[in-house]
Formats: structure tokens, C-alpha cells, sequence
């Protein structure tokens, strides 16, 4: 007797999930990879209820909750979201936001509440009232790129990573506990040391939101992914994006039409093809100017531009300076 199983994949099937599966493992990785700080900062603070603290326009923010409890309101996001002890919330674009001891608790600025209160001698600043109190590591990253940085992009604008009930990510605490360290030490390097801990910590986060939500996003990029089509034309950007790609030649790669390919792609990523593909050149135009001293004409070529002046026009727009001075005002960097 035979036992027959229904719906079992074919081997043509699996061949294709198991193929699928090793490209966006790939693209996973390549952003990944692309997580580069070339500067961060921290901040302490101990408040207690009520109390509520604003920020806005300062790059990508995160805030680690280490006691008590408190609420995040970010602008763009519907609701308020609730933080408990351990839990990390990174603000991805830097949107405007409030973390207070109540959703409704009036806010201040917070940098204009630091410049009014000297940290003790834990450089732990301390506010509020007389309630319960709440204890958090908030900071500010700044990535190389800047905001030509693709991983924004793709992001939401907020990143949730909640604790387990055995109190937290074990790779949390241990980072935490780490940089406090080092900020403590004022060792030779320490700056730098922080910054890279900072690398870590933000790759934690965005590896996490990976990893549970790959399945089952609906929209955005991780969606993108899922698709066939969609998430084969961005492993091509990703794979090689120095190749003088257009729509067109996309849409021929993954058997879509032109139009229908180009309005799907926007839809799930939230921009037009080559746009995308402009923010992958861009980005690793950025990193390459800071690990190496190649000449322009070389950086413009390895990054699909066919002349120096198409890429310092296009860099410009996207970061805001020229090439060479963006080389020169961030100095080079380490290989």
C-alpha cells in the first residue's frame, strides 16, 4: 500500500524555494553589510512620572528601556507603543518623536532639558517628578552615506524589539552593558570603540525585524522580497549594480512587461526602479571614497557611472557635497 501525500512539492518545486531562499539570504546579508556608523552618541537618563521628552531632526535614534516602563508616540505611526524593561525601539529616519511616562504626558525638548541638568557622577541625567521611575540608554547614529544609505530606505521608520519573557535578547544586555563600559572608561579609542558597538547594536535590530518578518510582511520591502519577480530584479540590483540596468532590461530578466513590472516594484519598495538602483550606487560610491584613495574617475566607473561629472552631479544631489569633499571633510577610513 501506498501512502499518497497531498500538495507535496515536486523537486522542480523545491529546487526553486531552496533557490529562492539562497537570494534573499544574499540580499539579507548585502544590507547588512552595509551598516556602517561613522559617528554616534548616548545619553542616560533616569526619570520619574510624569514626564515626557521630544526629538526631532537628529538622525536615526534609538532608545533601550533599562527599568521601569514608558510610552513611545512617533510621528507617522498610528498608535503610541508601550516599552517595557529591556525592550530596544530604534527610530530608522529620525522622525520626530516622544517618549514619555504616559501617552498624554506633555513633552519637552530633550536636549533643551539636558543642557538644564548636570549628570551625576554615573552620567546618569535625572528628571521628573516623584512617581515611578524609568531608567534608559537613548542615542543617535550617523551612517556613512548618509541618507543615501539604502537599508533607510527599506526600513520602517520604526524598529520594535521587544523582550522575552526570560528578560530580554541575550545579545541586548551584553552590548548594553559593553558600551556603558566603555563611555565609563574614557579609554584611548573609546569613541570609536562605541561607534562599532553602536554597528553591532543596529545590526541586532535590523537582523531581528528581519527574521520575524520576512514571512509575513505584506507590503514594504521585506514583501518585495517574497516576490518572484520583484525580489529577483532586487537581487540583480544588489548583485551587480555597476551594470547599465534600465526598466526595460529587468523586466526582461524576470519574463515581467515593462509597465506592470516598474508599478509592482514601486508599490512593494516604495520607489521606481532606478531610483533604487541610484541609492545602491551612491551608497557604495560613499564607502569607497572613505577606504580608499582611488580617483575619482575609478570610483565613478566602478559604481556605473560613465563619466566623473554624471557622478559628482549625481552624488551631489543625494548627499549634499561633492565627492571630494565628502572625502576629505569625513577623512579616510580604515580598510
Amino acid at each position: 500500500m501506498v501512502a499518497h501525500v497531498k500538495n507535496s512539492p515536486s523537486a522542480h518545486q523545491y529546487a526553486s524555494r531552496k533557490a529562492a531562499d539562497s537570494w534573499r539570504k544574499s540580499l539579507f546579508a548585502d544590507l547588512l553589510r552595509g551598516i556602517r556608523l561613522r559617528s554616534s552618541v548616548y545619553f542616560r537618563a533616569e526619570f520619574r512620572a510624569p514626564w515626557g521628552v521630544s526629538i526631532a531632526d537628529h538622525g536615526t535614534i534609538f532608545h533601550i528601556v533599562m527599568r521601569g516602563s514608558c510610552w513611545l508616540r512617533v510621528d507617522g505611526v498610528a498608535k503610541p507603543v508601550p516599552l517595557q524593561a529591556s525592550d530596544l525601539v530604534v527610530v530608522t529616519r529620525g522622525d520626530a518623536h516622544v517618549i514619555s511616562s504616559a501617552p498624554t504626558t506633555p513633552a519637552v525638548n530633550f536636549f533643551d532639558l539636558i543642557k538644564r541638568h548636570t549628570p551625576d557622577k554615573n552620567g546618569v541625567i535625572r528628571s521628573g517628578g516623584n512617581g515611578p521611575a524609568t531608567r534608559f540608554v537613548c542615542g543617535g547614529m550617523q551612517f556613512e552615506g548618509g541618507v543615501s544609505n539604502p537599508l533607510l530606505a527599506v526600513l520602517p521608520p520604526l524598529l520594535h524589539v521587544k523582550a522575552t519573557k526570560n528578560g530580554g535578547r541575550p545579545w541586548l544586555p551584553l552590548t548594553v552593558k559593553h558600551i556603558l563600559a566603555e563611555l565609563d572608561s574614557d579609554g584611548v579609542g573609546a569613541t570609536e570603540v562605541v561607534t562599532r558597538l553602536a554597528d553591532i547594536l543596529f545590526i541586532q535590530a535590523v537582523r531581528s525585524y528581519f527574521e520575524e518578518n520576512a514571512d509575513t510582511a505584506e507590503f514594504g520591502w521585506l514583501a518585495a522580497v517574497r516576490h518572484s519577480q520583484i525580489g529577483r530584479a532586487l537581487a540583480l540590483l544588489h548583485g551587480q549594480p555597476a551594470e547599465p540596468w534600465t526598466v526595460a532590461s529587468l523586466a526582461r530578466r524576470v519574463a515581467a512587461s515593462r509597465s506592470v513590472f516598474s508599478d509592482r516594484f514601486t508599490e512593494l519598495v516604495g520607489e521606481p526602479p532606478l531610483r533604487y538602483l541610484t541609492h545602491l550606487r551612491i551608497n557604495a560610491a560613499a564607502k569607497r571614497l572613505l577606504s580608499s584613495d582611488d580617483k575619482l574617475s575609478a570610483v565613478a566607473d566602478a559604481t556605473g557611472y560613465k563619466s566623473v561629472t554624471a557622478f559628482s552631479r549625481a552624488f551631489k544631489l543625494h548627499i549634499g557635497t561633492t565627492p571630494g569633499n565628502y572625502r576629505e571633510t569625513l577623512g579616510r577610513r580604515v580598510r
